[in-house]
């Protein structure tokens, strides 16, 4: 319960201070559906990280699930991830297009190293957040999650070195 107020009130500052990037180091931000945002880690101990948001932009685009590389830089800076959150779908015709829309965390981890976190998921608007499974990140590797229901923001916490 108080890493879900935490995660509430972290969000909302966020919204506040949306102009003011990049944010000071924490263990967590929540993000709304529909925004890109890079984060850059910071080290607590050798094995837990806070972060920073150092870029945050709206993304209303509908990306391909199956096609999505293009999203990413080759290369960034060090200790930072870059991730998509947004829609999704895959298909020839609209119909088929529509019937496999899909919510999409999409990342890219441009540090050294394999990361495991925390996140967890809003699926109604102003609900509760509840915590979800994830795959982790590891280094220079494209990695997406998704969900087949709507989900409204998204908390990533906890951020420390893969055992």
């Amino acid at each position: 319960m108080k890493r879900i107020l935490l995660l509430s009130i972290l969000s909302i500052s966020l919204l506040i201070n949306a102009q003011e990037l990049p944010t000071i180091p924490s263990n967590g931000f929540a993000f709304p559906l529909g925004s890109k945002f890079t984060i850059k880690l910071s080290a607590v101990d050798s094995v837990n990280y806070d972060y920073s948001i150092i870029a945050f932009e709206p993304f209303d685009e509908i990306v391909d699930i199956m096609e999505n590389d293009n999203l990413f830089e080759s290369a960034g800076k060090d200790s930072t991830l870059t991730f998509y959150f947004c829609l999704g779908t895959f298909g020839e015709a609209e119909d088929e297009k529509e019937d496999n829309l899909k919510v999409l965390l999409i990342m890219k981890n441009y540090s050294k190293l394999a990361l495991k976190y925390t996140s967890e998921i809003q699926r109604e608007e102003d609900g509760v957040f509840e915590v979800t499974s994830n795959v982790g990140t590891h280094p220079g590797a494209i990695g997406t999650e998704m969900w087949p229901y709507m989900i409204y923001m998204i908390g990533l916490a906890e951020f420390r070195n893969y055992d």
